[in-house]
């Protein structure tokens, strides 16, 4: 197993913290890249079991889960994550480049289709961190 890493992020960011958990090392990196510049912190991991290790270990704000990754799959990573009351609340965002079960969808507060536009991701990401800090989460 690879060893997670935390990215090294400016003065600047003093803001929310996501778990960024992508296989893929340039999609990671562009991504962790413009979420730095956005303010975020960011932690990144490259499988499942990274992502349970780094949610459980971190707490981040919220979670953008690649549905394909090794070793156990983002959707099956997620509800080990909503089994446990210490990530049962933490927001996640579903990326992907293939069709998500309805039954899936559930487990998620967005899922977005690759390829994404940054914009978008950080539009989202503010969404949902918004909601849950004026009334918490609703799981």
């Amino acid at each position: 197993m690879s060893t997670p890493k935390r990215t090294i992020s400016s003065e600047r960011t003093r803001g929310p913290v996501v778990l960024l958990v992508e296989d893929v090392v340039d999609v990671r990196s562009v991504f962790a890249e413009i979420l730095v510049r956005e303010g975020f912190g960011v932690i990144e991991a490259s499988n499942g079991h990274e992502a349970i290790v780094w949610a459980h270990a971190a707490r981040p704000d919220a979670i953008v889960m690649d549905l394909s990754i090794p070793l156990l799959d983002g959707a099956e990573a997620t509800r080990i994550l909503r089994s446990h009351a210490a990530t049962r609340l933490i927001p996640v965002i579903a990326l992907t480049g293939y069709p998500v079960e309805p039954a899936d969808r559930k487990e998620f507060e967005h899922v977005l289709t690759k390829p994404c536009m940054p914009d978008v991701l950080v539009q989202r990401l503010r969404a949902v961190l918004s909601r849950g800090a004026a009334g918490g989460q609703q799981r």
